[in-house]
């Protein structure tokens, strides 16, 4: 653990233990496929707004794969539109691909 990674989690969730979030966080990056540990650690954070249930959430995602912290950290939440673009391209891809 860095001094930036238990920064950002003390400053994220001031009414917890940093152990105990840092215990959650490290179920993250024990597996060769999980990718830049503490990049994705510090995007799961910053997701997370203070919440322990959403930190736990975003754990499992980043385990299952975790370029998907890594975009939402980058475009930041969408709007209801934007979000529906994003679904409508994604079902395209699927049509033209003839899976349902």
């Amino acid at each position: 653990m860095t001094a930036e990674l238990i920064a950002a989690v003390e400053s994220a969730f001031p009414n917890r233990q940093a152990s105990e979030v840092l215990a959650v966080l490290d179920e993250y990056g024990v597996e060769p496929c999980e990718r830049e540990r503490e990049r994705v650690q510090l995007a799961i954070v910053q997701l997370s707004n203070g919440a322990e249930e959403r930190l736990r959430h975003l754990v499992k995602v980043a385990k299952t794969d975790y370029r998907d912290i890594l975009s939402w950290q980058a475009t930041g939440p969408l709007t209801s539109e934007e979000g529906k673009k994003v679904q409508e391209a994604a079902r395209g891809l699927i049509d033209r691909w003839g899976k349902k």
